[in-house]
């Protein structure tokens, strides 16, 4: 909060309107701060197109052999970035998409109905697609594999 107040006046708004790489610089240098949160504060809250590398993308990555066990997080973020942006262009800012919310029980925060541009809506998606498959298949000591959807792209020598 200290950060918030000194930086940018107590405002998220101010913050995330800032240059991508000035926030993210930002963020890292804040003690306890890593490059998981800080993408994960930039992606989910900011609405900044970085994606979020966390131990499943990590895990599922290195069973298909994808990376290395010795890449970086850059590395791995810059690959999926840079791969996902690839198979679409961002569209005009005046094209964003709006999230649909489903019903619940309380309203929507202004952060969950918060328009979002194409790619930062997809990095969101992607990331929330590898966290379900990491919990239900690739998990760190008994995968199953024969039961993931990703099975047929692993590599045949196991």
């Amino acid at each position: 909060m200290r950060f918030l107040d000194h930086r940018h006046g107590g405002s998220l708004a101010r913050m995330f309107s800032r240059p991508t790489a000035e926030v993210r610089a930002e963020l890292l240098a804040l003690n306890g701060v890593g490059p998981e949160t800080a993408d994960s504060i930039l992606l989910y809250a900011g609405n900044h197109p970085v994606f979020v590398v966390d131990a499943y993308t990590r895990r599922i990555f290195e069973r298909h052999r994808i990376i290395s066990n010795a890449a970086t997080y850059e590395e791995i973020r810059e690959l999926c970035e840079k791969t996902l942006a690839a198979a679409g262009e961002e569209p005009p800012a005046s094209q964003v998409l709006k999230t649909r919310v489903q019903p619940s029980c309380h309203r929507p925060s202004r952060m969950s109905t918060a328009p979002r541009s194409n790619l930062v809506q997809v990095f969101n998606e992607m990331h929330g697609l590898i966290v379900g498959v990491g919990k239900t298949y690739c998990l760190k000591s008994q995968p199953k594999c024969e039961q993931c959807p990703l099975q047929k792209f692993l590599p045949l020598a196991r």
